[in-house]
């Protein structure tokens, strides 16, 4: 599976030597996969996905999100002119597309789906390379209104790339950051910035670029990414930027403005970059940053990995992992294609100058090789790419088979690819699939930190819109868990502050494996029909893993009435001890737990005296229950020892009583 040589042996001029080396791969690739079939095969043709970038120049966007939130990845395609598309994914079993109410009249670029306005459905966002805006509401899936106008926004005709949201200011709403490809200097008016877009709520944005002091110009801006560069609870902005322009980190300042530190980081470096994503590649923590460059130039710096440190400094890394391309690429992203719970790696490329050449998929060694960390391209039995003009990609599983899945957009007379992926191993896939529910926090829960500890390994992820090249990420996080289906503990920092744990969860199958966490709701844990024996008592719990929490209690002698209760969780979770009851009486409890006024979960549960089974009351099913049994049996009328409620005492409450004995309260 493991080819020898490695990405940064690649160069611009190939020709004879490339196509020997590339058939010696694709021999010994053929090798250890004779008995088996590829692994990465394009669907695109079965499912009737004919999607073309006709006549663009720097490619167009494309998403993965489930947009009306069924459960099964979508997708969404730009394109160059006409009615734009998005597919619905029929569970698996194909895709119908639906028309959007938007015509494209130049190269579309960023396409997202989020909930802009905060009332839990996803809106749409779009921009192109002229400059123009366009918000969509969704209104139930199957009505979408054009709500640009309220936005406030500015349509002027420059070209924008790549368009990035994130929740700047923790007000629970997403703030909108565009990047502009403007370089001369010849007109620095505010038009020709980089705008950042403050949302105000419906749909209504205010301009607080100059303000924030995030309005860079000149710089040929490609794509931002909103990430929390020190940890510290607010987003940060980190911008690339091409023809050798110096990337920008800007540091949030907590109080609407923002400082740049990349020189102080060491991301201050110039490059002609095309795309940035985020990923912890090597399990220690902290965000790495890929960036690919065009590899053009006079001194071309080739494609860069930066790794993170715990100082917060950025480490360049490329070459020593075998990833420093020096070919023209654009769009790239981190995905766990084996599920070994180390971050694998896609770029894409296309060269205007010298077209159709092959894309590069890197699969990550992990800590076995003699370099740790050392990346190596996949041989042609797992993935045998075609030649195409490639720019975007963005993963998902669209069969939820448990093993990611990837789709490549690319330019001109080639249609998309949706790179299906049918599994590295014979057994089951172990992994989960989380996708997040805010309260407090943006509903979609973008900037939110998930950490996943399994199998030794703790792998960690920030939530991002607008991470990667105009390509935007499915709706689930998905974490390869190795040779585990069992996770040790999940940790969940929500921009709100709120911090959710939950520990000692089964992912041994699908329907485990890929589950919605709602801001706030592992506070609250199910309780159902607890027993209390004799003069014993129960000490319930409630407390959540952060500050300032209203834990309020009720109580009721008698079955309660509806309660509007949300679904009972389904694990039960361990909570240190900060807020207690000692509850004695029989009857039925509720607990809420509310954070800054907001209700964030609620449970209930029962307390009752009676120990079924219990017939002489000594708190153990044992000998003596037996011989009260005997002598009650054929009971008709008020059977203390009819334990079904069938109206007597028969053979099967012997059973119940001997399927429990030597039980204990």
């Amino acid at each position: 599976m493991h080819i020898a040589f490695r990405g940064r042996y690649y160069s611009r001029n190939r020709g004879l030597k490339y196509l020997a080396m590339r058939l010696i791969l694709l021999f010994i690739s053929l090798i250890p996969f004779c008995l088996k079939a590829q692994i990465f095969t394009n669907n695109a043709p079965q499912w009737g996905i004919v999607q073309y970038d006709w006549d663009g120049v720097y490619g167009s966007g494309v998403s993965t999100v489930d947009w009306n939130m069924d459960g099964w990845d979508d997708l969404t395609f730009g394109n160059s002119s006409g009615g734009l598309r998005t597919f619905i994914n029929n569970q698996g079993n194909g895709f119908t597309y639906i028309l959007l109410p938007i015509i494209q009249q130049t190269e579309s670029k960023s396409i997202m789906w989020l909930d802009i306005d905060g009332d839990g459905d996803m809106d749409f966002y779009y921009s192109d390379a002229d400059g123009r805006i366009e918000l969509i509401e969704n209104v139930d899936n199957t009505t979408f209104i054009n709500v640009t106008a309220l936005s406030n926004i500015e349509q002027v005709n420059i070209a924008t790339e790549g368009s990035s949201w994130g929740d700047y200011d923790n007000d629970g709403d997403l703030d909108l950051y565009i990047c502009r490809y403007y370089e001369s200097d010849l007109n620095l008016s505010s038009e020709y910035r980089n705008v950042l877009m403050r949302n105000d709520g419906d749909f209504q944005f205010t301009d607080v670029t100059i303000s924030s002091s995030t309005g860079i110009y000149t710089s040929a801006s490609f794509q931002s990414i909103w990430f929390d560069w020190d940890r510290d609870g607010f987003q940060d902005l980190f911008i690339i930027n091409d023809k050798n322009h110096v990337n920008t980190l800007f540091h949030n300042l907590q109080n609407g403005q923002f400082e740049d530190i990349a020189s102080q980081v060491g991301l201050d470096i110039s490059m002609d970059a095309m795309s940035a994503t985020l990923g912890d590649f090597n399990s220690d923590g902290i965000t790495d940053i890929y960036i690919s460059d065009s590899g053009i130039g006079i001194n071309p710096q080739g494609s860069k990995l930066f790794r993170g440190t715990q100082s917060g400094v950025y480490i360049e890394e490329s070459e020593l992992l075998g990833v420093n391309l020096i070919e023209f690429c654009w769009a790239a992203v981190w995905i766990d294609m084996d599920n070994d719970s180390d971050l694998d790696l896609f770029v894409t490329e296309h060269d205007p100058l010298n077209p159709y050449q092959e894309n590069f998929l890197f699969e990550n060694s992990g800590t076995t090789s003699s370099i740790p960390y050392e990346f190596n391209i996949v041989s042609t039995a797992v993935y045998f790419t075609d030649l195409l003009n490639s720019h975007t990609v963005a993963s998902g599983d669209f069969d939820r088979n448990g093993w990611i899945d990837f789709v490549v957009h690319n330019i001109g007379n080639h249609t998309a690819r949706i790179w299906m992926n049918s599994g590295f191993t014979t057994d089951p896939a172990h992994y989960i699939q989380i996708r997040l529910v805010g309260q407090l926090s943006n509903t979609v829960g973008i900037g939110s930190w998930i950490e996943v500890s399994a199998g030794g390994t703790t792998q960690v992820k920030s939530t991002h819109c607008g991470e990667n090249y105009l390509g935007q990420e499915g709706s689930y996080e998905h974490f390869g868990l190795g040779e585990t289906s069992f996770i040790d503990s999940l940790k969940i920092e929500w921009p709100s502050g709120i911090i959710d744990k939950y520990f000692n969860l089964d992912a041994g199958n699908n329907a485990a494996a890929r589950r919605s966490y709602t801001e706030g709701y592992s506070a609250c844990t199910d309780v159902s029909d607890t027993i209390l024996c004799g003069p014993e008592t129960i000490t319930i719990s409630a407390t959540p893993f952060w500050e300032a929490a209203e834990v309020v209690w009720s109580y009721q002698e008698t079955v309660p009435q509806d309660l509007g209760l949300e679904e009972s969780l389904p694990y039960e979770i361990l909570l240190s001890e900060s807020i207690e009851m000692t509850l004695t009486n029989s009857g039925y409890y509720k607990y809420t737990v509310s954070h800054q006024g907001t209700m964030l979960c609620e449970s209930s549960f029962q307390i009752t005296n009676e120990f079924i089974g219990d017939l002489t009351g000594d708190g153990v099913i044992g000998s003596a229950d037996i011989l009260v049994f005997i002598s009650e049996y054929g009971c008709l009328t008020n059977c203390v020892t009819d334990f079904n409620s069938n109206g007597t005492t028969d053979i099967d409450d012997l059973l119940f009583l001997l399927s429990i004995f030597g039980d204990s309260c």
